[in-house]
């Protein structure tokens, strides 16, 4: 039984020492055992009796973090317990730190809603200063335990308002710019509507929920009618202390999970969000996209949103040290950042970084993986959340041939599992019957469903393979063998072969019913990344002196063939069209150089065979791909982000198609050129000619055998 003495006690703030670990207590600093670090009094004196020692001595150097249930720890609200903790934790002081990753215009909070974040030294290596001292005392475990178990006692913890800490003017006005910004509720579920991305983890099994959450907890607050300054400082006061509140991150059930973020536990991260999905919702919603930031109703709008992202990220930043959602945030907020200033900008570089910083600080990079691991939602939001900033990580580094930020080397977090997104919202035991039995002994999903997971581990192999080709085409090249390049191109090409068949692109999915639109133009992205890794991998044996052309031109002709499809074929992929811009500069541009090449300097014979068995494309094929590519450049907007990438490229092509369609086509080195043979028409139409008969819309009838007939006789005639 816990000592009357020590249950009498107000409740303290938590103290940390200055490298970030949390105060001990007298008694068990001086006996140097560990302590749970439980205020009033630790259990370690509950047990020993030594309730009266235990005392916690303030050093001017630490760091004091406010009491997440203060308020109803001591008593209920309004009680002199209460009211004595409040006034004597909760004073706004410190300042607000980080920078945010766009160049929005807003100023910069200069001091913190609540008297300190929650810190903490993050995610800790085995070569960090405490590395040593887990092993011989196990501390940082026992630390997380209790951290965790405090933070599931707290999270259903209800503060009413008026008990809530007060916030400093300049951060209060801060607060109220982002909530202002928040649009009527039918205008923000019709533009979460236009949201359309199948791999969406987050968005499908929380976002309605949440943004319903949001309006319905706070309705007075958001109401369509006028919306008062002081009902939204309520919701400021709310937002702020819930964020300041610990994050877990273990949750097994889904529900459990959700609260923790939605209804009155709402955070300003939540809200984030959900202004990442009104921002993309209003960028793809308007009839010409890429003018949207030329119309000045729309463009207000647009930043309005992206503005309210920033802010949230650094009330955010202010409040806490960081968990998965505030990771999401940030990887959302640089694809909008790409969007907007092209996938080229100093600024999408800038927010990479940002992204891989915060992710290996949360140690998502070095997820546990045991042998009896057992999935649920939280672990698989995890794995998968890290292996959707690997891929683009590695999508960024080739677009722009910049080194990647996140080494395939550092990274020990298994693959998430090929587990629909409609199983994680199970409980943790029919989670496990799923993984257990739907599942084989490689994590791949037995029922031949393409999920999102499943694509996510597809490119994960893809990208695998792509970091290690950028090792040896950026790096030093020290190393770098012909026997190592053809060693990654098989280990790739075997890995690929040995995906499951269901994410393998066929070209009869183009017209198979049973393929919908997201699969097919998912399959069709992990193909072109896959045959984008070859094409790297001949493009530096050609640098090395092989004799590698066919293979490369093969390789070319077939990632601009299949890259055009989502132009050509546009009503097959209408849920991607926002990314076209990228994916033609990524996967056609570059291909399409190589085709040019071709056609002005001949280097293999028309319909070669490549070294991989593929045959080589003529040079009437190469030339029809090039004017559609040439179409394809020039139907991007000029006001999009990556338009001035986009006309250089269509320049140069057309530049080239004028030349080699002016003149007699050069023979290839040591290719005599044949004389050319005309040979008359024999077209067998037969009972399938066009039979129009629509009069001036009839622009066929000079391919009927009748036609020709009759003008034969009227020749004779007139002779």
């Amino acid at each position: 039984m816990p000592s009357n003495e020590g249950t009498e006690r107000p409740s303290r703030a938590s103290l940390r020492r200055p490298n970030g670990r949390p105060q001990a207590c007298e008694p068990c600093r001086k006996r140097k055992v560990a302590c749970d670090n439980r205020q009033p009094v630790c259990r370690r004196c509950e047990k020993t009796s030594r309730g009266p020692d235990c005392q916690y001595i303030v050093d001017p150097r630490m760091s004091i973090v406010a009491p997440v249930t203060s308020a109803v720890v001591g008593g209920p609200p309004g009680s002199p317990t209460s009211s004595h903790a409040s006034s004597r934790v909760h004073q706004p002081t410190a300042a607000v730190r980080g920078t945010s990753v766009s160049s929005s215009s807003f100023s910069p909070v200069t001091d913190t809603p609540l008297s300190n974040p929650v810190t903490g030294p993050g995610y800790l290596g085995p070569t960090s200063f405490c590395g040593i001292y887990e092993e011989a005392e196990e501390r940082l475990s026992l630390f997380r335990e209790i951290a965790c178990e405090n933070a599931r006692s707290h999270a259903d913890a209800h503060v009413p308002t008026s008990s809530l800490p007060d916030l400093s003017p300049r951060t209060l006005e801060t607060c109220l710019v982002v909530l202002r910004q928040i649009p009527l509720r039918k205008e923000a579920e019709r533009l979460c509507g236009v949201y359309t991305n199948p791999n969406e983890m987050w968005y499908w099994l929380f976002g309605p929920r949440a943004l319903a959450s949001l309006y319905d907890t706070f309705e007075e607050c958001l109401g369509d009618g006028k919306r008062s300054d002081a009902a939204l400082a309520d919701m400021a006061k709310r937002l702020c202390y819930n964020t300041s509140r610990p994050f877990p991150e273990n949750a097994d059930e889904p529900k459990t999970w959700e609260r923790q973020f939605s209804g009155d536990n709402f955070r300003w991260e939540t809200l984030a969000i959900l202004f990442t999905y009104w921002a993309f919702g209003t960028n793809v919603s308007t009839p010409v996209r890429c003018e949207i930031m030329q119309v000045p109703k729309l463009r207000h709008k647009m930043n309005d949103y992206l503005e309210g992202i920033d802010i949230c990220i650094q009330l955010c930043r202010s409040l806490n040290n960081g968990n998965t959602f505030l990771l999401f945030v940030l990887f959302r907020r640089t694809i909008l950042e790409s969007m907007k200033s092209g996938d080229a900008s100093p600024l999408v570089w800038r927010g990479q970084g940002d992204v891989v910083s915060h992710l290996t600080f949360l140690g998502l990079h070095a997820e546990p993986n045991p042998p009896t691991y057992v999935p649920t939602i939280c672990s698989e939001w995890r794995r998968r959340l890290c292996y959707y900033v690997f891929n683009i990580d590695k999508v960024i580094a080739a677009f722009t041939g910049r080194p990647p930020a996140f080494s395939r080397r550092y990274l020990l977090t298994p693959w998430p599992l090929d587990l629909p997104d409609s199983d994680l919202m199970s409980d943790k035991a029919t989670l496990a019957k799923v993984a257990a039995t739907q599942l084989d002994a490689n994590g791949w999903n037995k029922s031949g469903i393409v999920g999102p997971s499943t694509i996510c581990r597809a490119r994960a192999v893809i990208s695998t393979f792509r970091d290690e080709i950028f090792e040896l085409a950026m790096g030093n090249g020290v190393g770098t063998t012909d026997e190592l390049l053809w060693d990654i191109f098989n280990r790739e090409k075997a890995a690929v072969a040995a995906l499951p068949s269901k994410v393998l692109y066929k070209h009869e999915d183009l017209i198979n019913p049973l393929v919908d639109h997201n699969m097919y133009a998912y399959k069709l992205l992990v193909r072109l990344e896959h045959l984008q890794n070859g094409f790297f991998i001949y493009r530096m044996l050609k640098q090395r002196g092989h004799d590698i052309q066919a293979d490369l031109v093969a390789v070319s002709f077939e990632l601009v063939s299949l890259t055009l499809l989502y132009w050509t074929h546009l009503d097959r992929v209408p849920r991607i069209v926002t990314d076209l811009e990228w994916i033609v500069m990524a996967y056609a541009a570059p291909s399409g150089g190589i085709l040019s090449q071709e056609l002005l300097c001949p280097s293999t014979t028309p319909g070669r065979t490549a070294n991989s068995g593929k045959n080589g494309p003529s040079r009437f094929a190469i030339i029809e791909k090039l004017f559609l590519l040439v179409g394809f450049l020039d139907w991007v907007s000029p006001n999009a982000p990556n338009s001035d990438l986009c006309r250089s490229c269509k320049r140069v092509i057309r530049h080239v198609l004028e030349k080699v369609t002016a003149q007699e086509p050069a023979p290839a080195p040591g290719v005599e050129q044949a004389a050319p043979v005309f040979e008359p028409w024999n077209w067998d139409i037969g009972g399938t000619s066009l039979d129009f008969d629509f009069e001036l819309l009839d622009t066929f009838d000079w391919l009927r055998p009748d036609v020709h007939a009759s003008q034969g006789h009227l020749g004779n005639g007139l002779q």
